[in-house]
């Protein structure tokens, strides 16, 4: 088992092995923007959660995830370059959501802002009267 700091040391590594690789290392045409954003290993060193994201829908992630698979072996191997241990950890891709559940939050806050500024912008004929203001008079 290895400690903490080795492990986040490691972990470092392998990110930084697979980042530039992901992104313009590999000629698959189905990757098109796949940023890998963190790296999780194991405490026995056998496997290596390789979190990624990448732009546009379901399609693009469905794609993305099997250009990874298949590159899988190169993956694999420039990591065993650059870490240089007895036995490298297998590498195993999940896709982070993490990037496109903030989108959606960010979006929702950006359209609870927009309509509190039309709400606020309407003119004060729209608005209700006062509780305490006297009732108009039908004289007038």
């Amino acid at each position: 088992m290895a400690n903490e700091r080795r492990l986040k040391r490691l972990e470092t590594a392998i990110l930084e092995t697979l980042a530039p690789l992901v992104a313009h290392g590999l000629s698959d045409p189905r990757l098109g923007m796949v940023t890998v954003t963190r790296v999780h290993l194991a405490s026995d060193l056998s496997i290596a959660h390789v979190n990624w994201s990448t732009l546009g829908g379901a399609s693009e992630e469905s794609k993305a995830q099997h250009a990874l698979e298949h590159a899988r072996g190169k993956l694999q191997g420039a990591v065993a370059k650059a870490l240089q241990t007895r036995v490298t950890p297998r590498l195993v891709f999940h896709f982070d959501e993490s990037l496109a559940q903030a989108q959606r939050v960010t979006e929702t806050l950006e359209k609870l802002a927009r309509e509190r500024a039309a709400k606020e912008a309407r003119p004060a004929a729209d608005a209700p009267p006062p509780k305490d203001a006297p009732a108009p008079d039908d004289d007038a």
